[in-house]
Formats: structure tokens, sequence, C-alpha cells
């Protein structure tokens, strides 16, 4: 399954897609660009259309007065970012690699063409916007949380959003890998949550806290054995405790097949029992809100 395919079978979830919609998207051939990490992915691209993360992460970020960073927004393969149409971006921010990424984009003429020959594609896009905003929600929800619930759903978030995107766009025929970059799979018995340019610092501009109080959290999360850390980057090796102490649902995602993936079980709720900070006694969960 290619990214573009991977998006129609998204915008599938939306049910405003019919056969002719979904012909049409599947006929574009956008042209592919390598961004480099750290890059603005509209750098030197014309204002509007859009661009479609074919490899790598990327974010919608804004600058704060003092100099810091908010990520508001993170594209994973097969996501569509910045789909504002002539000069006019419906949501803020610049768009950002976090890893080098292929990115494919989509001008703005195309889009007005295919809005116009099929309604349909511009309501489904309208509502790829929603789905952004309601994360965007979802993770405004989450700030009133201690911050080792809201960093542990965080986790469970990116995991299921890269790991949908690994696993449908690796199926059984299609070549995972293109000239010059690598896709790389998750582990048999360790799923990697974070995929490449999703480290510590993206978290805490994601949950605004300090790198180091992501670190000493992501720590505690590990002495819990809900995680674990390799040079900087999480892993989770058994997914359903996590998923039960953060209170996971992904519905809000609204990935493809979202309800056959793991949810907290209703008996279950959130951890409450006390997990150890790594080398104190303090509960997580109580020991560092903000």
């Amino acid at each position: 399954m290619t990214p573009l395919a991977w998006l129609v079978r998204r915008l599938d979830e939306a049910a405003l897609l019919g056969v002719a919609e979904r012909r049409a998207l599947l006929a574009l051939a956008p042209q592919e660009r390598l961004v480099p990490a750290r890059t603005d992915i509209r750098d030197g691209q014309k204002a509007g259309g859009a661009h479609l993360i074919v490899d790598g992460v990327a974010c919608r970020a804004a600058m704060l007065p003092d100099g810091t960073r908010r990520i508001l927004a993170l594209y994973f393969p097969g996501d569509l970012c910045s789909t504002g149409r002539g000069a006019a971006d419906p949501l803020p921010g610049t768009i950002e690699a976090l890893s080098p990424c292929t990115v494919a984009d989509i001008p703005s003429g195309t889009i007005d063409s295919l809005i116009r020959s099929h309604p349909g594609i511009e309501r489904a896009l309208w509502w790829l916007t929603l789905v952004e905003l309601g994360t965007g929600q979802q993770w405004l929800i989450n700030a009133g949380w201690e911050a080792e619930r809201r960093i542990a759903y965080l986790i469970c978030e990116v995991r299921a959003r890269s790991q949908a995107a690994v696993r449908d766009m690796q199926a059984p025929g299609r070549d995972t890998q293109a000239p010059g970059r690598e896709m790389q799979a998750p582990g048999r018995d360790m799923e990697e949550c974070f995929a490449s340019g999703v480290r510590q610092v993206v978290i805490a501009d994601i949950a605004a806290l300090s790198t180091v109080h992501v670190s000493r959290v992501l720590h505690a999360l590990q002495a819990a054995r809900l995680i674990t850390l390799n040079r900087g980057a999480a892993a989770v090796p058994q997914p359903a405790p996590l998923i039960a102490f953060a209170g996971f649902d992904p519905g809000y995602l609204h990935l493809p097949d979202h309800a056959a993936r793991a949810k907290p079980e209703p008996s279950a709720g959130i951890r409450r029992d006390p997990v150890p900070w790594a080398g104190s006694n303090r509960d997580l969960g109580y020991a560092s809100r903000t």
C-alpha cells in the first residue's frame, strides 16, 4: 500500500468518498522530494496546496515570543498536511521535518481541480482537518493531567499512529524500500514506539515540559516497567499495561480499523497503584505535576 492509498483509506473513515473520488485521488502522481531534518517543508514552495508525508516524521510547530517551540501536530507516512487553498492555511504554525522526510507535493491548482470535479473530496479534506484539530483538543485535555499519564498517553498515540502506517504500507507485495531511503519495521519482540525524529525534545515541545522533566518521567515509566529506553527512544514491550495506565482510546484518531486496536478495558481504568520513581520513593502520578 502506497502512502497515497493509505491516505485514501483514512479518508474512507469519513464515508465521504465514492468510487470516482477514490480513483481521482489514487490517479495523482505527485512529485516527491527529500527534505532534511529540522527544515521547513514549505520552504521555497508556493503558498497553499498540500504535502503528503511519504517517509519520515514531520510536525506543525509555532514559535512563542520567548523563543520556545510548541508542537501542535505530528505527521507520519500517509498523513496530509497544510491543506489550505491558495494563500490561506486553516491551521497556524509552520510544517517542519523532525527527521529526514520524503514529501510529495500536491499543488493548490490540483486540489482546486479535484474539488471542482469531486465535491466529496473537499468534504473529506475538511474532515481530515477536523481530525487534526480534534487531536489537538485531546492534547489540551491531557494538559490537565499529571505529567506521567500525559506522556504515557502521548506514547500510546505515537505508537498507534506509527504502527498503523508501517503495518499497512509494509503489507505483502509492496516494496518497502525506495531508492535512497530505508523504512524500518518494528522489532519482533519489542515494538519501537517512536519513529525516527520523535524524541524527548519533541515530547517536551508537545507537553510544554522541560526536557529534564520529560527525561525523569520517561525513566519513571521505565522503572514501572511500562516502557524501555534505548538512547533516548522509547519502546513498549507490552502495550496493555501502558494503555491501561494512560486510559488510552484511539477512537479520536480515526485510524482505519481503529476499533480493532488495543483499548483499555472498562474494568481496567487507570493504574492507581504506586509506581516508583527511579532512584526515589515517590509515587508515579503524584510527584511531578505541572
